[in-house]
C-alpha cells in the first residue's frame, strides 16, 4: 500500500496523469525491498537488545546455582515482564522451551536461533556456547562476559545511531523540500506549473526531475550505509587502476613495465619508491614482492603515455588542419594541456595509493572493537589463541595470514608479532604484544586485559562514529544540491516559459 501510494503521488506530481503509474511501477519493487529491509533491520535491532537482557538474566540465574537450561527457562519471565509475551525474544524462548521438551539440545536450539535471526551478536554467542559446551569451558563465566561485552557493543552502536539520527532527519527534510516549495508556489500562483504538463518538453523536464530525485535518495542512503559499514570495519579497499591489466590499458601497462625495468635496472630505489613499496606490500600481501613495484610504475607509465599519445594524435590532426587552412588553431594548447594531464596522472596516482592506505587504516580501526570482543569470547569459551585466530580468520584477512604462517612452520610468537606489524595500527600492535607476552612468560590476566581493551575500543568506536557523523554532513551536500537542482528546474522553466524565453 505504501509503494502504491508513492507511485500514484509521483504520477500526479511529476506528470498530472495517473496512467504514468503503470510506467513507474518498477519503482514500487524497489520501495517494497527497501521497506522490508528496514523492517528487518528494526526487528534485528529489537531482538539483539532483548537478547542482551536475556543473557544478563541467564547469567544471574547461573550465579544463583541454576543449570544452564533452567536458567534460560527462567529468563522467559524476565523478558515477558520487560517486553511482553508478543516480543521477539519471548517467542524465541518459548520455542527453545518446546525444543528442550522434545529432547533437542540447547546448543542446537541456540545455533538455529543465531542462524535464523541474522544478528551477529546472537550467532556469535551461540557459537561460543557450543565451543564452551564441547571444550569444557566455563559456561557461567562465558555467558557473564558475553553479556557484558554484548552490552558494550549495543550501547556503542546506540550512541553512534543517536549521533547519526540528526543527519538522517536532515536528509528526510531535504527529501520533502521539493514538494513543499512546489505546493507553496502552486497554491500561491495557480496555473504557474501548467507549462510542465502539457507538452513533450515539459514531460522530459519532469522525467529528468524524477530521475534526479531517485538518484538523490539513492546517494543519501548509500552514504549512511557506507558509514555503518565503516563503523563495523566491513568496507572494501578498491584495487588501484594501475594494478589492473585489462584492454588497451593493460597493453599500455605491459609496455610501461618493460620501459621501467630497463630504466630502473641496477639503480638504487629512491626514497619515494621505498614508501610506495611498503604501501604496496601492505595493500597486496599475496602478490610477488619483486613484481609489485614494476607493475605499479609500469601501470603509471602506461596510463600517462596512453593519455599523452591520444592528446598528441589529436593535436597533430588539428595542427594539420591549421596548416592547410592557414588559420590559428588550438593544437599547441591541446598538446600542452594533455602533457600537463599526463604528468598529473603519473603523480596523482601516488596520492590515490596514500588514500587507500588511509582508508585501510580507518577500516582496521573500526573493526578492532569487534576483533577484540570476538578474541576474548573465544578464549573464555576454552579455545587456544591459535584456535581463536583460526575462527577469526574466516572473516578477517589479517588473522587468516597469521594462521597460514603458523601452519607453514613459523612460531606463534613470530606470527603474532608480524600480525601487529602487518596491520600497522597502534591498537593491533598493542594486542600482538599482549599475545606474545602471554606465550613467552605466561599471563593469567590476559582475559582481563582483553576485556579492558574491548571496553576502551568501544569508547574509541563512539568517537569514530562522531567523526563519521561530521563527515556525513559534508557528503550529504551532494543529494542536497541535487534536490536544489530539482527545485530550480521546476520553478525556472515555467518562469522562462511565461517570459517567452
Amino acid at each position: 500500500m505504501l509503494a502504491a501510494s508513492i507511485i500514484l503521488f509521483f504520477s500526479w506530481f511529476f506528470y498530472r496523469n495517473f496512467l504514468f503509474a503503470i510506467l513507474l511501477s518498477p519503482i514500487a519493487v524497489l520501495i517494497v525491498r527497501e521497506v522490508r529491509k528496514r523492517k528487518g533491520e528494526k526487528v534485528r535491532e529489537s531482538l539483539t537488545e532483548q537478547f542482551k537482557e536475556c543473557i544478563l538474566s541467564v547469567s544471574a540465574s547461573l550465579q544463583a546455582g541454576y543449570a544452564v537450561e533452567n536458567a534460560f527457562m527462567e529468563s522467559r519471565e524476565d523478558i515477558r515482564n520487560l517486553y511482553g509475551e508478543r516480543s521477539e525474544m519471548y517467542e524465541e524462548l518459548e520455542g527453545i522451551r518446546r525444543g528442550l521438551v522434545i529432547n533437542i539440545s540447547l546448543e542446537e536450539l541456540l545455533l538455529d536461533l543465531g542462524a535464523r535471526s541474522g544478528c551477529e551478536e546472537i550467532a556469535q554467542f551461540a557459537q561460543m556456547f557450543s565451543i564452551a559446551k564441547r571444550g569444557g569451558g566455563s559456561l557461567s563465566e562465558m555467558i557473564s562476559t558475553s553479556a557484558n561485552l554484548i552490552s558494550q557493543k549495543i550501547e556503542a552502536r546506540s550512541e553512534v545511531g543517536t549521533i547519526l539520527a540528526g543527519r538522517k532527519m536532515e536528509q528526510n527534510v531535504m527529501r520533502l523540500m521539493p514538494f513543499g516549495i512546489t505546493f507553496y508556489v502552486g497554491s500561491t500562483y495557480p496555473g504557474f506549473f501548467d507549462p510542465l504538463y502539457h507538452d513533450l518538453s515539459g514531460i522530459a523536464i519532469m522525467t529528468l526531475c524524477l530521475a534526479l530525485y531517485i538518484a538523490a535518495v539513492w546517494v543519501g542512503e548509500k552514504i549512511f550505509q557506507g558509514i555503518w559499514k565503516q563503523l563495523d570495519g566491513k568496507g572494501v579497499v578498491a584495487p588501484l587502476a594501475v594494478m589492473r591489466r585489462e584492454g588497451i590499458l593493460g597493453k599500455a601497462a605491459r609496455i610501461g613495465e618493460a620501459v621501467y625495468e630497463k630504466v630502473s635496472r641496477g639503480k638504487t630505489p629512491g626514497p619515494g619508491e621505498e614508501k610506495v613499496r611498503r604501501y604496496l606490500e601492505v595493500l597486496y600481501p599475496e602478490e610477488n614482492r619483486e613484481s609489485l613495484l614494476t607493475r605499479y610504475f609500469g601501470g603509471k607509465l602506461g596510463m600517462s603515455a596512453l593519455l599523452l599519445g591520444a592528446g598528441g594524435f589529436l593535436s597533430g590532426i588539428l595542427f594539420a588542419k591549421q596548416s592547410l587552412g592557414g588559420g590559428d588553431g588550438p593544437a599547441l594548447t591541446l598538446f600542452l594541456l594533455t602533457l600537463a594531464a599526463s604528468i598529473g596522472t603519473f603523480f596523482l596516482t601516488d596520492k590515490d595509493l596514500g588514500d587507500q592506505m588511509k582508508k585501510r587504516k580507518d577500516l582496521l580501526m573500526m573493526g578492532y572493537p569487534n576483533f577484540v570482543h570476538s578474541l576474548a569470547l573465544y578464549l573464555i569459551a576454552g579455545m587456544t589463541i591459535r584456535g581463536a585466530f583460526s575462527e577469526l580468520g574466516k572473516t578477517n584477512d589479517l588473522a587468516l595470514r597469521t594462521v597460514r604462517e603458523i601452519g607453514a612452520g613459523q612460531s606463534e610468537v613470530t606470527a603474532y608479532e608480524r600480525f601487529g606489524k602487518r596491520a600497522g595500527v597502534r591498537e593491533y600492535v598493542k594486542l600482538s604484544t599482549l599475545l606474545c607476552q602471554n606465550l613467552k612468560k605466561g599471563n593469567s590476566t590476559l582475559l582481563a586485559r582483553l576485556e579492558e581493551e574491548a571496553m576502551l575500543s568501544a569508547e574509541s568506536r563512539i568517537q569514530s562514529g562522531k567523526r563519521l557523523g561530521e563527515e556525513a554532513g559534508t557528503k550529504l551536500l551532494i543529494p542536497m544540491v541535487m534536490m536544489l537542482a530539482i527545485v530550480m528546474l521546476i520553478i525556472m522553466v515555467p518562469a522562462f516559459s511565461m517570459m517567452g524565453v
